[in-house]
């Protein structure tokens, strides 16, 4: 398996103008559409009316690819930490990290969401495989 990306020419990493207001995410935008940008995804900086900093993260299994779940980032807190989360289904982790390791973080969120479609894939391939 490798790691990859379905790009889709249409969606594009949002370039935010100078005056466009970023809220409390404007010190991790740069890390969080970089890390993005440089993988092919998208970044959904918005839900309903909240202001929000949401990935889906994709797989490519053989000549197909799959989502693997989604990772979305909270603006710093009040001790300047970020909260960082992955979810899939029920799979579920949650973390709060100093700005300087957030790269990091998504890079392991990325792999942990790999790494339990890999275990989600393997358990529903040995429960359809006929029996002797």
């Amino acid at each position: 398996m490798r790691h990859g990306i379905a790009v889709n020419a249409l969606c594009r990493v949002p370039r935010f103008r100078q005056d466009h207001p970023m809220g409390d995410y404007k010190a991790i935008d740069p890390i969080v559409l970089g890390w993005a940008e440089a993988r092919g995804l998208h970044v959904y900086t918005g839900h309903k009316q909240n202001d929000v900093r949401s990935i889906t993260i994709y797989v490519w299994f053989g000549a197909r690819h799959e989502s693997t779940g989604h990772i979305w980032i909270d603006p710093k807190n009040e001790l300047g930490l970020i909260g960082a989360h992955a979810a899939a289904g029920a799979f579920r982790f949650d973390d709060a990290v100093p700005p300087e390791k957030l790269l990091s973080t998504l890079d392991a969120l990325s792999d942990r969401l790999a790494e339990h479609k890999q275990r989600t894939e393997a358990v529903a391939q040995t429960s359809i495989s006929p029996r002797m």
